[in-house]
């Protein structure tokens, strides 16, 4: 089975790292199918490595793009640790802050000052 990382972005406005992998039933049903980490969190929440599941339809991508190198660093760390709470060292690390989705008007307010 054929693997390949890839960054994408759903009409929920989410931002995921997809370990593609392309079979047959993937393929028939226009399924993206892979190890999947979803980098658009909020601060109270964990980034969390889930394994082979069925993201998403391929008509829900509104952007398929190459991971940086950091979010592919990120990507390998999380295969190891499989769940991670939001932490900003962590996010600035791995380059991830523009993902970190606001919760709360007072988080509107902090990036806005």
């Amino acid at each position: 089975m054929e693997q390949k990382l890839i960054k994408i972005t759903t009409t929920f406005h989410n931002t995921w790292l997809i370990n593609e992998q392309l079979d047959s039933f993937s393929k028939r049903n226009n399924i993206l199918f892979g190890d999947t980490l979803r980098l658009s969190i909020s601060k109270n929440d964990s980034y969390y490595l889930a394994e082979a599941i069925a993201l998403t339809y391929e008509k829900e991508i509104l952007a398929r793009e190459k991971p940086t190198e950091s979010e592919i660093e990120f990507f390998l760390y999380m295969k190891e640790v499989q769940e991670k709470a939001y932490s900003k060292s962590l996010a600035e690390k791995y380059h991830l802050e523009r993902n970190v989705v606001s919760t709360t008007a007072a988080d509107e307010l902090a990036t806005d000052n």
